[in-house]
């Protein structure tokens, strides 16, 4: 649980004056407040000139009523520590349509990429910079009218967050609706978005701008058609303020969770797998479940070990990543890079996910969501392109 690479900057439980760090790397490095009976929301974060200052109520540590500074992290933009504000502001800007007002809050050189069949769904792939942005926006108007962006939830962890939200929209070339939860993966640098990605079912909106099912997909005129987000590591596994000593060492009971769940899983223990699953849990995989069997929800452990079961006997995994894994609280967000087969077609595919795992009190899984992208899939499953896609049952 501890940092690889990164700075560890400890304040001392007996220091009178606050800690100032000279140059605090946002992606890296944590700072240690040492009050395990504080949480983040006891913590006031404030920009002043270039600088982060971190204040607690002095009643909460036993120093009087008055605000003390903990820390200044020296030429640190307080969104590097505190990103949820800026991404709220985003969304207001982006559900708007207020494109000067989403630019203003990527950086310059952002790296913006969406998941999805680039020959099918043209603002798909990956776009670099404020004009790489506005050019994607552009693309989406041009096919989808009156876009909906609606954050739901915030996993934040330091300078990265997943945000859970619901994509909505029309396609203008059918006049089919589509409306579905996606994970925007983001990490923040200098106060400004430098990387977004969307880890959704592009599926759904095939289908939409196909004008309903059936339909037939021919064969694309581009070598590789689709765009498979990049999944990225960190050399950080903790927030970037910690304020429990122990988490450095000893991660939370949601951690632990997860690596269970993910054992029992891997091996398809259905002993663990009950073990680790809440008896009511809920598990979701995204896809239409009568082209994929192991798709849509399902209740109880039982019923998750029958989904990941029809997963191992339709699919050959060349290779399952777990790259990257922040929480929040009883939430995790992992990023899951995985490529295989269809063991029906032999038809290779590759795709990046997000799963998003809730644990109770007990370290039993709630909630199992599981953000694929099943284009691909589909597709393998199909026999490759060109193909097509039955009505409805």
């Amino acid at each position: 649980m501890t940092t690889t690479n990164g700075q560890q900057y400890w304040l001392s439980e007996t220091a009178e004056q606050p800690l100032v760090i000279a140059d605090f790397q946002a992606d890296d490095d944590v700072l240690v407040l040492p009050y395990p009976n504080l949480s983040r929301s006891d913590l006031e974060l404030v920009q002043e000139g270039t600088d982060t200052v971190i204040r607690v109520n002095g009643s909460l540590i036993g120093r009087g009523d008055e605000p003390v500074t903990l820390a200044v992290l020296s030429n640190t933009q307080v969104y590097d520590v505190n990103p949820v504000p800026l991404l709220q502001a985003f969304y207001a800007a982006l559900s708007a349509g207020d494109l000067s007002g989403v630019l203003d809050r990527v950086a310059d050189d952002v790296t913006w990429q969406v998941s999805g069949p680039t020959d099918l769904l043209p603002w798909s792939g990956e776009w670099t910079g404020k004009q790489g942005v506005s050019d994607f926006y552009d693309r989406l108007r041009e096919h989808v009218t009156s876009p909906n962006w609606e954050p739901k939830q915030y996993v934040a962890q330091g300078n990265t967050v997943a945000v859970i939200l619901t994509l909505s929209g029309t396609s203008i070339k059918s006049g089919v609706s589509f409306s579905g939860d996606i994970v925007h993966w983001i990490t923040v640098r200098n106060g400004k978005i430098s990387l977004l990605q969307f880890y959704l079912d592009s599926f759904p909106i095939v289908v939409a701008v196909a004008g309903g099912r059936p339909f037939t997909i021919g064969a694309s005129d581009k070598p590789e058609p689709h765009y498979v987000a990049k999944p990225l590591t960190s050399n950080r596994a903790t927030d970037s303020i910690v304020l429990d000593p122990a988490l450095l060492e000893n991660p939370p009971q949601t951690v632990h969770t997860v690596r269970a769940m993910y054992a029992a899983l891997q091996g398809l223990n259905v002993p663990e797998v009950r073990k680790v699953f809440a008896p009511d849990v809920v598990w979701d995989i995204f896809g239409a479940p009568d082209l994929l069997s192991w798709a849509g929800e399902r209740n109880g452990p039982d019923a998750a070990a029958e989904s990941a079961n029809q997963i191992l006997e339709t699919m050959h995994f060349d290779h399952f990543k777990p790259t990257r894994m922040i929480y929040q609280g009883n939430t995790a967000a992992i990023v899951i890079d995985e490529g295989g087969t269809s063991l029906a077609t032999g038809v290779p595919f590759k795709t990046s996910v997000v799963h998003i795992v809730v644990a109770n009190e007990e370290g039993k899984v709630v909630l199992f969501r599981n953000y694929i992208n099943t284009t691909w899939i589909v597709e393998a499953f199909l026999g490759g392109r060109p193909y097509s896609v039955p009505a409805l049952p």
